[in-house]
């Protein structure tokens, strides 16, 4: 992987390690994980669907949730994207997904995540949006991190602002919702603790 890839302030990190935080484990995803990653999108569509693109077309076959699985990980071991699942502490539900993606400036990743809806509202994004910036300052080197989200999803907007990021800004008709309207975008932003301090 070349910094013409990642930027050339990352470190192209092939496989970091699961995190653990008070409640969950962060990891990349593995073959054995589809039947739960399934159930947890089937669980919450009628909400996913209303922000996430992707969750328009499911629900999707067992067999297509692990050919996903298998790319993902292909993109993880590679050091070319980094999606998580998100599990409680015994590895037995996915609790959402996750991950830390280089599209964003050169140097920076985004953060993006989603919660299993009978899930929403406990904290498990803030804590897992504080593990993936951790980790993409302390693993990746990464001069910044973004998340994006629409302005009109209130609890995926409240993340960053615990977290202490600012408003970068908020780019008009930018993107589509799911539905096919424009959709407004916020650009949440914190710069590395090193380039801060």
């Amino acid at each position: 992987m070349t910094g013409d890839t990642l930027g050339d302030t990352l470190r192209p990190v092939p496989a970091p390690a699961p995190m653990r935080t008070p409640r969950l484990v962060i990891r990349c995803w593995q073959a054995g994980d589809a039947p739960l990653l399934k159930e947890a999108i089937d669980s919450s569509l009628t909400e996913l669907q209303q922000w996430i693109p992707w969750a328009i077309t499911e629900p999707s076959p067992l067999e297509s949730i692990t050919q996903r699985i298998e790319k993902f990980r292909r993109a993880f071991d590679e050091g070319r994207d980094w999606p998580y699942g998100i599990f409680d502490a015994s590895e037995s539900r996915v609790i959402g997904g996750a991950g830390l993606h280089p599209r964003t400036r050169p140097g920076w990743l985004e953060i993006g995540y989603w919660i299993r809806s009978s899930e929403t509202g406990q904290g498990f994004a803030t804590e897992v949006a504080a593990a993936l910036a951790d980790c993409a300052f302390r693993v990746h080197g990464a001069s910044g991190v973004e998340i994006r989200c629409d302005p009109r999803n209130a609890r995926s907007a409240a993340v960053p602002q615990r977290l202490g990021f600012s408003l970068g800004a908020t780019l008009e008709g930018n993107t589509f919702a799911p539905d096919g309207s424009a959709r407004d975008t916020q650009v949440w932003v914190l710069d590395s603790p090193a380039r801060a301090g």
